[in-house]
């Protein structure tokens, strides 16, 4: 270790854990970066004042909460009490908002449950730190940690039910239902799905380079397992459950890179993910927005990228929806009826 970080006797079985899980994605340039040294980050904190945050999705947070759920430790919530003991080692923060939104989903009955989880989720982030290693290691089956409560529920809960939608969520929604009536349809071939979508979003709807990146990661030749959990047939609930779950994996990447772009230059931003699909995507997009193009693509499309390039270069040129009349609120929410219509077999 160096910049002589004291480290329990733990912290090299903590780092193996977690450097074979690798759910860690960051935006560090340069190919020696080590983002499992915990003295660089407590270096750049102390000496350039550079704080590190952690954003995790719904299902590292869940990990985290059956360290105290489950009677029975599992391997992913093992792995997510060695990145959090690692956290502490390193001082870094966690910011588990885009996940009790999702927990939330907008059904208002479930903002007590949010809270809940996020009271216990304080209190495990507050743990002592040989606790958690033991759980970490294996030494420990469940822990017993105190909830740190919060002194004003009711105005919690008002302030996450504040915003009806959050930004750009029904967007990327539509996004994600126009992907999934691609996916479906027979009549395109796969090499085609990726321009399809393209000539979509330049004709129909809008540019986003998040569901760009989605898409060519679902339809490209190197696919992440479970990405389009949309299954033909399914029944309806679980579809719709699936749809909403794609768009908030969508939403993570769409909320990190914004978060990346506009950051204020005093804080780097991590995300942690289990999730191998939401993984490859952010990674694609790191690597496009470090490349300032979409060159990290070609080895899913190959032959494909040159026309999704050109396509994307020529948008401006093109007719498109939103420099039209029609163009607004009512536009996108008409295309999301027409889409679920479709994609759930419900009455139009």
């Amino acid at each position: 270790m160096s910049s002589g970080l004291v480290v329990p006797p733990f912290y090299p079985d903590i780092v193996e854990v977690i450097r074979s899980a690798n759910w860690l994605v960051h935006n560090f340039g340069g190919k020696d970066v080590d983002i499992y040294n915990a003295a660089d980050y407590q270096h750049n904190l102390q000496v350039e004042g550079t704080k590190y945050k952690v954003i995790i999705d719904m299902n590292c947070l869940q990990y985290l909460l059956n360290l105290v759920k489950r009677p029975n430790s599992t391997e992913f919530s093992r792995v997510a009490a060695a990145y959090l003991t690692f956290f502490q080692i390193a001082d870094i923060q966690l910011d588990p908002t885009c996940a009790i939104y999702e927990k939330i989903n907008y059904f208002d009955d479930r903002a007590e449950e949010a809270i809940s989880n996020l009271e216990q989720f304080r209190g495990i982030d507050n743990h002592p730190l040989d606790e958690l290693a033991a759980y970490a290691l294996g030494c420990e089956q469940q822990l017993h940690i105190k909830p740190i409560v919060s002194p004003d529920r009711d105005q919690l809960r008002n302030k996450l039910l504040q915003y009806r939608r959050l930004t750009d969520w029904d967007s990327l929604y539509l996004c994600i239902l126009a992907i999934t009536n691609i996916e479906i349809d027979s009549s395109v071939s796969q090499s085609k799905k990726v321009l399809k979508f393209i000539n979509w979003c330049v004709s129909e709807f809008r540019f986003s380079l998040a569901s760009l990146i989605f898409a060519a990661a679902l339809f490209g030749r190197l696919p992440a397992k479970k990405m389009m959990k949309y299954k033909p047939g399914e029944a309806r609930d679980r579809n719709v459950a699936s749809l909403r779950n794609m768009a908030w994996d969508l939403y993570y990447v769409d909320w990190y890179m914004q978060s990346w772009v506009a950051k204020d230059g005093h804080t780097e931003n991590l995300i942690l993910t289990a999730d191998a699909g939401l993984k490859l995507t952010i990674e694609l997009a790191v690597a496009c927005q470090l490349a300032g193009g979409l060159g990290p693509l070609e080895p899913h499309l190959v032959h494909e990228l040159k026309p999704i390039e050109e396509a994307y270069s020529n948008r401006h040129l093109a007719k498109r929806a939103y420099k039209s009349k029609k163009w607004g609120v009512e536009y996108r929410a008409s295309l999301i009826k027409e889409y679920e219509s479709r994609l759930l077999h419900t009455a139009s």
